[in-house]
Protein backbone atom coordinates (compact mmCIF):
# COMPACT_ATOMS: atom_id res chain seq x y z
CA UNK A 1 0.00 0.00 0.00
CA UNK A 2 1.17 3.49 -0.78
CA UNK A 3 1.85 5.55 2.35
CA UNK A 4 3.31 8.73 0.92
CA UNK A 5 4.17 10.41 -2.36
CA UNK A 6 6.52 13.36 -2.79
CA UNK A 7 6.82 15.26 -6.07
CA UNK A 8 9.40 17.99 -6.56
CA UNK A 9 9.52 20.11 -9.70
CA UNK A 10 7.60 17.29 -11.35
CA UNK A 11 5.17 18.24 -14.12
CA UNK A 12 2.76 20.83 -12.67
CA UNK A 13 3.87 20.21 -9.08
CA UNK A 14 6.54 22.43 -7.54
CA UNK A 15 6.57 20.63 -4.22
CA UNK A 16 3.85 18.21 -3.15
CA UNK A 17 3.93 15.84 -0.17
CA UNK A 18 0.81 13.77 0.35
CA UNK A 19 0.07 10.94 2.81
CA UNK A 20 -2.54 8.32 1.93
CA UNK A 21 -5.01 6.19 3.85
CA UNK A 22 -4.52 2.45 3.44
CA UNK A 23 -8.23 2.26 2.57
CA UNK A 24 -10.10 4.96 0.62
CA UNK A 25 -8.66 8.20 -0.73
CA UNK A 26 -10.71 10.80 -2.61
CA UNK A 27 -8.93 13.52 -4.56
CA UNK A 28 -10.79 16.67 -5.54
CA UNK A 29 -9.76 19.97 -7.10
CA UNK A 30 -10.63 22.36 -9.88
CA UNK A 31 -9.63 21.58 -13.46
CA UNK A 32 -5.92 22.05 -14.00
CA UNK A 33 -4.84 21.22 -10.45
CA UNK A 34 -3.25 17.94 -11.51
CA UNK A 35 -5.61 15.20 -10.28
CA UNK A 36 -4.96 12.87 -13.21
CA UNK A 37 -1.24 13.63 -13.18
CA UNK A 38 -1.15 12.68 -9.51
CA UNK A 39 -2.93 9.37 -10.20
CA UNK A 40 -0.45 8.61 -12.98
CA UNK A 41 2.50 9.31 -10.69
CA UNK A 42 1.08 6.82 -8.18
CA UNK A 43 0.46 4.26 -10.92
CA UNK A 44 3.97 4.63 -12.28
CA UNK A 45 5.48 4.26 -8.81
CA UNK A 46 3.48 1.15 -7.84
CA UNK A 47 4.00 -0.48 -11.25
CA UNK A 48 7.74 0.24 -11.20
CA UNK A 49 8.09 -1.33 -7.77
CA UNK A 50 6.09 -4.37 -8.90
CA UNK A 51 8.38 -4.67 -11.95
CA UNK A 52 11.43 -3.87 -9.80
CA UNK A 53 12.48 -1.40 -12.46
CA UNK A 54 11.69 2.22 -13.35
CA UNK A 55 12.31 3.40 -16.92
CA UNK A 56 11.96 6.62 -18.86
CA UNK A 57 10.09 4.72 -21.61
CA UNK A 58 7.41 3.69 -19.13
CA UNK A 59 6.82 7.15 -17.68
CA UNK A 60 6.80 8.77 -21.13
CA UNK A 61 4.22 6.29 -22.45
CA UNK A 62 2.07 7.07 -19.44
CA UNK A 63 2.26 10.88 -19.54
CA UNK A 64 2.95 11.42 -23.28
CA UNK A 65 4.43 14.96 -23.01
CA UNK A 66 4.46 17.02 -26.21
CA UNK A 67 8.25 16.85 -26.44
CA UNK A 68 8.16 13.06 -25.98
CA UNK A 69 11.13 13.51 -23.66
CA UNK A 70 11.72 13.83 -19.94
CA UNK A 71 12.09 17.58 -20.47
CA UNK A 72 8.30 17.71 -20.81
CA UNK A 73 7.90 16.39 -17.25
CA UNK A 74 10.26 18.87 -15.61
CA UNK A 75 8.57 21.74 -13.77
CA UNK A 76 8.10 25.28 -15.03
CA UNK A 77 11.59 26.58 -14.33
CA UNK A 78 13.13 23.84 -16.48
CA UNK A 79 16.35 24.02 -14.46
CA UNK A 80 15.86 22.19 -11.18
CA UNK A 81 15.93 18.42 -11.02
CA UNK A 82 12.53 16.67 -11.01
CA UNK A 83 12.00 14.06 -8.30
CA UNK A 84 9.41 11.39 -7.51
CA UNK A 85 9.58 9.63 -4.16
CA UNK A 86 7.05 6.96 -3.23
CA UNK A 87 7.05 5.16 0.12
CA UNK A 88 5.06 1.97 0.67
CA UNK A 89 3.61 0.51 3.86
CA UNK A 90 6.17 -2.29 4.27
CA UNK A 91 9.34 -0.32 3.60
CA UNK A 92 9.48 -0.43 -0.20
CA UNK A 93 10.69 2.85 -1.70
CA UNK A 94 11.00 4.30 -5.18
CA UNK A 95 13.09 7.45 -5.65
CA UNK A 96 13.74 8.58 -9.20
CA UNK A 97 14.94 11.90 -10.54
CA UNK A 98 15.80 13.50 -13.87
CA UNK A 99 16.67 16.85 -15.43
CA UNK A 100 15.50 18.55 -18.61
CA UNK A 101 18.51 17.08 -20.45
CA UNK A 102 18.17 13.55 -19.08
CA UNK A 103 17.69 10.65 -21.47
CA UNK A 104 17.02 8.18 -18.67
CA UNK A 105 15.70 8.21 -15.13
CA UNK A 106 18.23 8.29 -12.33
CA UNK A 107 17.21 5.62 -9.85
CA UNK A 108 18.51 7.08 -6.62
CA UNK A 109 16.81 4.38 -4.58
CA UNK A 110 14.56 1.41 -5.34
CA UNK A 111 13.64 -1.06 -2.62
CA UNK A 112 11.10 -3.49 -4.07
CA UNK A 113 11.06 -6.22 -1.42
CA UNK A 114 8.87 -7.64 -0.09
CA UNK A 115 7.15 -8.13 -3.44
CA UNK A 116 4.39 -5.71 -4.40
CA UNK A 117 1.26 -6.50 -6.43
CA UNK A 118 0.56 -4.71 -9.70
CA UNK A 119 -1.76 -1.69 -9.59
CA UNK A 120 -4.94 -1.14 -11.59
CA UNK A 121 -5.75 2.19 -13.25
CA UNK A 122 -9.28 2.73 -14.55
CA UNK A 123 -9.13 5.82 -16.80
CA UNK A 124 -11.87 8.35 -17.48
CA UNK A 125 -12.91 6.83 -20.80
CA UNK A 126 -14.33 3.33 -20.67
CA UNK A 127 -12.07 0.65 -22.17
CA UNK A 128 -14.32 -2.32 -23.01
CA UNK A 129 -15.35 -0.91 -26.40
CA UNK A 130 -11.68 -0.24 -27.22
CA UNK A 131 -10.32 -3.70 -26.44
CA UNK A 132 -10.92 -5.19 -29.87
CA UNK A 133 -8.66 -2.57 -31.44
CA UNK A 134 -6.08 -2.45 -28.67
CA UNK A 135 -5.62 -6.23 -28.55
CA UNK A 136 -5.81 -6.91 -32.30
CA UNK A 137 -2.93 -9.08 -33.52
CA UNK A 138 -2.40 -6.87 -36.54
CA UNK A 139 -2.49 -3.63 -34.53
CA UNK A 140 0.47 -1.29 -34.73
CA UNK A 141 2.17 -0.72 -31.37
CA UNK A 142 3.28 2.72 -32.48
CA UNK A 143 -0.26 3.68 -33.52
CA UNK A 144 -1.73 2.41 -30.26
CA UNK A 145 0.78 4.37 -28.20
CA UNK A 146 -0.10 7.45 -30.23
CA UNK A 147 -3.82 7.02 -29.59
CA UNK A 148 -3.73 5.89 -25.95
CA UNK A 149 -1.51 6.43 -22.97
CA UNK A 150 -0.10 3.35 -21.24
CA UNK A 151 -2.86 3.16 -18.63
CA UNK A 152 -5.41 2.28 -21.35
CA UNK A 153 -3.16 -0.37 -22.88
CA UNK A 154 -2.42 -1.91 -19.49
CA UNK A 155 -6.01 -2.17 -18.33
CA UNK A 156 -7.09 -3.66 -21.69
CA UNK A 157 -4.55 -6.45 -21.27
CA UNK A 158 -5.58 -6.95 -17.64
CA UNK A 159 -9.23 -7.27 -18.64
CA UNK A 160 -8.40 -9.96 -21.20
CA UNK A 161 -6.66 -12.26 -18.71
CA UNK A 162 -8.35 -15.52 -17.80
CA UNK A 163 -9.36 -16.37 -14.25
CA UNK A 164 -7.73 -19.42 -12.69
CA UNK A 165 -10.99 -20.55 -11.09
CA UNK A 166 -14.60 -20.60 -12.30
CA UNK A 167 -16.60 -17.64 -11.06
CA UNK A 168 -19.38 -19.63 -9.40
CA UNK A 169 -16.78 -21.62 -7.46
CA UNK A 170 -15.02 -18.46 -6.33
CA UNK A 171 -18.33 -17.00 -5.11
CA UNK A 172 -18.90 -20.06 -2.91
CA UNK A 173 -15.31 -20.24 -1.69
CA UNK A 174 -14.88 -16.54 -0.94
CA UNK A 175 -17.93 -14.78 0.56
CA UNK A 176 -16.05 -11.45 0.44
CA UNK A 177 -15.67 -11.77 -3.31
CA UNK A 178 -19.30 -12.86 -3.69
CA UNK A 179 -20.65 -9.89 -1.73
CA UNK A 180 -19.01 -7.45 -4.16
CA UNK A 181 -19.31 -9.42 -7.38
CA UNK A 182 -22.98 -10.36 -7.06
CA UNK A 183 -23.88 -6.75 -6.24
CA UNK A 184 -22.34 -5.68 -9.56
CA UNK A 185 -24.10 -8.47 -11.47
CA UNK A 186 -27.44 -7.47 -9.96
CA UNK A 187 -27.06 -3.82 -10.96
CA UNK A 188 -25.76 -4.65 -14.44
CA UNK A 189 -28.55 -7.16 -15.01
CA UNK A 190 -25.92 -9.58 -16.29
CA UNK A 191 -22.19 -9.82 -16.86
CA UNK A 192 -19.59 -8.73 -19.36
CA UNK A 193 -17.42 -11.40 -20.96
CA UNK A 194 -14.18 -11.25 -22.90
CA UNK A 195 -14.34 -13.62 -25.87
CA UNK A 196 -11.34 -14.78 -27.86
CA UNK A 197 -11.87 -16.51 -31.19
CA UNK A 198 -9.17 -17.26 -33.73
CA UNK A 199 -6.83 -14.90 -31.92
CA UNK A 200 -9.31 -12.01 -32.01
CA UNK A 201 -10.73 -10.46 -28.85
CA UNK A 202 -14.21 -9.05 -28.43
CA UNK A 203 -16.37 -8.13 -25.45
CA UNK A 204 -19.97 -9.23 -25.01
CA UNK A 205 -22.68 -8.50 -22.48
CA UNK A 206 -24.74 -11.47 -21.34
CA UNK A 207 -27.93 -10.58 -19.53
CA UNK A 208 -29.08 -12.90 -16.76
CA UNK A 209 -28.53 -13.66 -13.10
CA UNK A 210 -26.99 -16.19 -10.73
CA UNK A 211 -29.12 -18.74 -8.93
CA UNK A 212 -28.73 -22.20 -7.43
CA UNK A 213 -29.94 -25.32 -9.21
CA UNK A 214 -33.13 -26.28 -7.41
CA UNK A 215 -33.81 -29.69 -9.02
CA UNK A 216 -32.78 -32.31 -6.40
CA UNK A 217 -32.41 -34.89 -9.18
CA UNK A 218 -29.85 -32.82 -11.03
CA UNK A 219 -26.19 -33.73 -10.61
CA UNK A 220 -25.60 -30.00 -10.18
CA UNK A 221 -28.15 -29.65 -7.39
CA UNK A 222 -27.51 -26.58 -5.23
CA UNK A 223 -24.67 -25.48 -7.48
CA UNK A 224 -24.56 -21.78 -8.26
CA UNK A 225 -25.09 -21.16 -11.94
CA UNK A 226 -25.57 -18.21 -14.24
CA UNK A 227 -28.97 -18.22 -15.94
CA UNK A 228 -28.26 -16.47 -19.22
CA UNK A 229 -30.91 -14.75 -21.33
CA UNK A 230 -29.30 -13.15 -24.36
CA UNK A 231 -25.88 -11.95 -25.42
CA UNK A 232 -25.04 -8.76 -27.30
CA UNK A 233 -21.96 -6.80 -28.16
CA UNK A 234 -20.67 -4.66 -25.31
CA UNK A 235 -20.92 -1.72 -27.70
CA UNK A 236 -24.72 -2.03 -27.46
CA UNK A 237 -24.72 -1.34 -23.71
CA UNK A 238 -24.60 2.08 -22.08
CA UNK A 239 -21.15 3.58 -21.55
CA UNK A 240 -21.75 3.98 -17.83
CA UNK A 241 -22.51 0.26 -17.52
CA UNK A 242 -19.35 -0.54 -19.45
CA UNK A 243 -17.39 1.35 -16.79
CA UNK A 244 -18.99 -0.85 -14.13
CA UNK A 245 -18.21 -3.82 -16.37
CA UNK A 246 -14.53 -2.93 -16.20
CA UNK A 247 -14.70 -3.25 -12.43
CA UNK A 248 -16.64 -6.51 -12.70
CA UNK A 249 -14.10 -8.13 -15.03
CA UNK A 250 -11.06 -7.01 -13.05
CA UNK A 251 -12.56 -8.52 -9.90
CA UNK A 252 -13.65 -11.65 -11.74
CA UNK A 253 -10.24 -12.49 -13.19
CA UNK A 254 -8.26 -11.69 -10.00
CA UNK A 255 -6.45 -8.67 -11.47
CA UNK A 256 -8.19 -6.69 -8.74
CA UNK A 257 -7.64 -8.98 -5.77
CA UNK A 258 -7.93 -7.23 -2.37
CA UNK A 259 -4.95 -7.96 -0.17
CA UNK A 260 -2.84 -9.12 -3.12
CA UNK A 261 -3.00 -6.55 -5.91
CA UNK A 262 -1.47 -3.09 -5.75
CA UNK A 263 -3.34 0.17 -5.44
CA UNK A 264 -6.59 0.66 -7.36
CA UNK A 265 -6.74 4.05 -9.08
CA UNK A 266 -9.92 5.36 -10.70
CA UNK A 267 -10.12 8.65 -12.57
CA UNK A 268 -13.62 10.17 -12.42
CA UNK A 269 -15.80 7.09 -11.75
CA UNK A 270 -18.84 9.32 -12.25
CA UNK A 271 -18.14 10.06 -15.94
CA UNK A 272 -21.16 8.96 -18.03
CA UNK A 273 -22.68 7.20 -15.04
CA UNK A 274 -26.30 7.56 -13.97
CA UNK A 275 -26.33 9.42 -10.62
CA UNK A 276 -28.50 6.62 -9.21
CA UNK A 277 -25.49 4.30 -9.49
CA UNK A 278 -23.18 6.51 -7.44
CA UNK A 279 -24.30 4.87 -4.18
CA UNK A 280 -23.48 1.44 -5.60
CA UNK A 281 -19.99 2.56 -6.64
CA UNK A 282 -19.26 3.81 -3.13
CA UNK A 283 -20.68 0.63 -1.52
CA UNK A 284 -18.47 -1.55 -3.74
CA UNK A 285 -15.34 0.53 -3.11
CA UNK A 286 -15.92 0.51 0.65
CA UNK A 287 -16.37 -3.26 0.59
CA UNK A 288 -13.18 -3.70 -1.42
CA UNK A 289 -11.32 -1.54 1.11
CA UNK A 290 -12.72 -3.62 3.99
CA UNK A 291 -11.19 -6.65 2.27
CA UNK A 292 -7.75 -5.03 2.09
CA UNK A 293 -7.80 -3.06 -1.16
CA UNK A 294 -6.32 0.45 -1.17
CA UNK A 295 -8.39 2.77 -3.39
CA UNK A 296 -7.44 6.22 -4.67
CA UNK A 297 -9.86 8.06 -6.93
CA UNK A 298 -10.33 11.53 -8.37
CA UNK A 299 -13.76 13.08 -8.75
CA UNK A 300 -15.64 16.27 -9.64
CA UNK A 301 -19.01 14.92 -8.51
CA UNK A 302 -20.87 16.12 -5.40
CA UNK A 303 -23.15 13.06 -5.22
CA UNK A 304 -20.21 10.62 -5.27
CA UNK A 305 -18.28 12.69 -2.74
CA UNK A 306 -21.25 12.95 -0.39
CA UNK A 307 -22.03 9.21 -0.53
CA UNK A 308 -18.59 8.50 0.93
CA UNK A 309 -19.46 10.72 3.86
CA UNK A 310 -22.88 9.10 4.34
CA UNK A 311 -21.93 5.44 3.87
CA UNK A 312 -18.62 5.33 5.70
CA UNK A 313 -19.06 3.08 8.74
CA UNK A 314 -16.38 3.42 11.39
CA UNK A 315 -17.88 0.36 13.09
CA UNK A 316 -16.61 -1.62 10.10
CA UNK A 317 -13.23 0.11 10.37
CA UNK A 318 -13.92 2.26 7.28
CA UNK A 319 -11.54 5.11 6.66
CA UNK A 320 -11.82 7.77 3.96
CA UNK A 321 -9.22 10.49 3.53
CA UNK A 322 -10.06 13.52 1.41
CA UNK A 323 -7.32 15.37 -0.47
CA UNK A 324 -8.08 18.80 -1.95
CA UNK A 325 -5.67 20.11 -4.60
CA UNK A 326 -5.62 23.88 -5.06
CA UNK A 327 -3.45 26.70 -6.41
CA UNK A 328 -1.67 28.87 -3.88
CA UNK A 329 -2.73 32.50 -4.39
CA UNK A 330 0.79 33.83 -3.89
CA UNK A 331 2.98 31.31 -5.73
CA UNK A 332 0.35 29.77 -8.05
CA UNK A 333 1.91 26.43 -7.17
CA UNK A 334 -0.34 23.44 -6.54
CA UNK A 335 -0.82 22.57 -2.87
CA UNK A 336 -2.79 19.87 -1.08
CA UNK A 337 -4.98 19.92 2.00
CA UNK A 338 -5.85 16.50 3.46
CA UNK A 339 -8.43 15.60 6.09
CA UNK A 340 -10.26 12.56 7.42
CA UNK A 341 -13.43 14.57 8.04
CA UNK A 342 -15.81 15.50 5.21
CA UNK A 343 -16.86 18.77 6.82
CA UNK A 344 -13.22 19.83 7.12
CA UNK A 345 -12.44 19.59 3.39
CA UNK A 346 -10.97 22.94 2.43
CA UNK A 347 -11.04 24.23 -0.16
CA UNK A 348 -14.01 22.24 -1.43
CA UNK A 349 -14.88 23.47 -4.96
CA UNK A 350 -17.43 20.67 -5.41
CA UNK A 351 -19.43 21.64 -2.34
CA UNK A 352 -19.05 25.35 -3.15
CA UNK A 353 -20.43 24.84 -6.67
CA UNK A 354 -23.34 22.82 -5.33
CA UNK A 355 -24.08 25.46 -2.68
CA UNK A 356 -23.99 28.21 -5.29
CA UNK A 357 -26.52 26.27 -7.38
CA UNK A 358 -28.86 25.81 -4.41
CA UNK A 359 -28.63 29.52 -3.53
CA UNK A 360 -29.37 30.46 -7.12
CA UNK A 361 -32.43 28.23 -7.13
CA UNK A 362 -33.66 29.85 -3.90
CA UNK A 363 -33.13 33.31 -5.37
CA UNK A 364 -35.11 32.36 -8.47
CA UNK A 365 -37.94 30.90 -6.34
CA UNK A 366 -38.10 34.02 -4.19
CA UNK A 367 -38.10 36.18 -7.28
CA UNK A 368 -40.97 34.17 -8.66
CA UNK A 369 -42.98 34.65 -5.46
CA UNK A 370 -42.39 38.40 -5.59
CA UNK A 371 -43.99 38.57 -9.00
Amino acid sequence: MIERLELKNFSSFDSLDIGFSSKINVIIGENGTGKTQLLKALYFANKSLALQSATSEEILRLYRPLSNSLKGLVGDDGKSKAELICKMAYGQILHVSFSANSKHLLQELIVSTPAIGFPNFIPVKEVLSLMKGILADDGSTETLQTLFDQSYLDVAHNLAKKASIKTHEKIDQDPRFGSVYLKLIDVLGGRFQVIERSGKVSVAFQSGHYERVKDPKSQNHDQLTFRAKRRDSADMTAEGLRKLGTLQLLIENYELDPGQSGVMLWDEPEANLNPKLMKLIVEVLLELARNGQQVILATHDYVLLKWFDLLMNKGKDDHVRFHSLYRDEDTQGIKVSSTDEYLDISPNPIDEAFGFLINKEIENDMGGLGK
